[in-house]
C-alpha cells in the first residue's frame, strides 16, 4: 500500500479517502491510591493502587488507544466495558460510549499511559464515514504492533500486528468475509451482532500487509454496500479489492451513534 514508511498517525490519515469521524475525550481522572475496596472490584494486583480512568464518544477507538498506553507505560488495562446502545444513549455528557481503566504502581505511570492514549485518539484510531450523509460510520483500522491488552484480547504476542475491523451489522458480516478472503489472515475474534453497542466486526492477525489488505478489502466492501444497500441479487464483493476514491464527498460527521 506504500504507506509502510510513513509514521503511524500519516498513514493512517491517508489509508482511506473518507471523512473520518474523530473520538472526543470526555473525562479523565486519576486517583494516586485507589482504596482497597474498589481495587478488589477492579481485580488489581499487589503493588497496583495507583489508577487512570477515561471515558469517550467511541468505544473501538479507545480500545486501541488503550492498547497503545501499555506500549508508552508500566500500566495494565484493568477494565474496559462499552455503555449499551452507544453514545447517542448516554446516561450522562460525560460517558460517551466506553469507560475504560489503567492500574500501575505509580501514578507517574498511568498520567504517561493516559497521555499516550489520548494522542492515539486524536492522531490515529478512528472511524470513518461510508455515506454521503456521514451517518454510516465503520472502522477498518490495523494496529501495527499491539500491546499487552490487544494482544491477550487477540490470543496473539505483543508486538504482532492485527486488523480490527468494525461496523454496523450487515456491513460488517460482508466485510469480514471480504477481508478474510483477502488472504493471509486468520480470523482471531468474531463480534457477531449484537454487541453492546449493536455494531459486529473481528479481529484479524497476519503479518502487516496482509493485514493492511484485509482492511482495505473490509473498506470496500462496506462502502458497496452502503452505496446499493437494498440490490438483493448483488453479489458481495469478493477478496483484495482496493478502495478507489468514493463517489461522494461526505461531510463532516459528529458522533457514530
Amino acid at each position: 500500500m506504500g504507506t509502510l514508511a510513513r509514521p503511524a498517525a500519516e498513514a493512517e490519515r491517508t489509508r482511506f479517502a473518507l471523512t473520518p469521524i474523530k473520538p472526543r475525550v470526555l473525562s479523565v481522572r486519576t486517583i494516586a491510591q485507589v482504596a482497597e475496596p474498589m481495587a478488589a472490584q477492579l481485580g488489581l494486583m499487589a503493588g497496583q493502587r495507583a489508577v487512570g480512568f477515561i471515558t469517550c464518544t467511541s468505544d473501538d477507538a479507545l480500545y486501541v488507544a488503550l492498547d497503545e498506553g501499555t506500549k508508552a507505560a508500566q500500566v495494565e488495562v484493568v477494565y474496559a466495558k462499552s455503555f449499551y446502545a452507544g453514545s447517542a444513549h448516554a446516561s450522562g455528557p460525560l460517558s460517551g460510549e466506553i469507560i475504560g481503566c489503567y492500574a500501575s504502581h505509580d501514578i507517574d505511570e498511568v498520567h504517561s499511559a493516559l497521555d499516550a492514549c489520548q494522542r492515539c485518539l486524536a492522531d490515529e484510531a478512528f472511524f470513518y464515514a461510508a455515506d454521503a450523509q456521514g451517518q454510516l460510520a465503520f472502522f477498518p483500522h490495523v494496529v501495527r504492533a499491539t500491546g499487552r491488552y490487544l494482544s491477550a484480547q487477540a490470543g496473539i504476542a505483543p508486538g504482532d500486528p492485527m486488523a480490527y475491523l468494525i461496523a454496523p451489522p450487515i456491513e460488517a458480516m460482508i466485510g469480514v468475509d471480504a477481508a478474510i478472503k483477502a488472504g493471509g489472515v486468520a480470523l482471531l475474534k468474531f463480534f457477531g451482532p449484537p454487541t453492546e453497542t449493536n455494531f459486529a466486526g473481528a479481529y484479524l492477525g497476519g503479518d502487516l500487509p496482509a493485514c493492511e489488505a484485509a482492511a482495505e478489502a473490509f473498506a470496500a466492501a462496506v462502502i458497496d454496500v452502503a452505496r446499493t444497500p437494498l440490490d438483493s441479487r448483488r453479489s458481495a464483493r469478493s477478496a483484495g479489492e482496493l478502495l478507489g476514491p468514493p463517489a461522494f464527498r461526505p461531510r463532516a460527521a459528529g458522533s457514530r451513534r
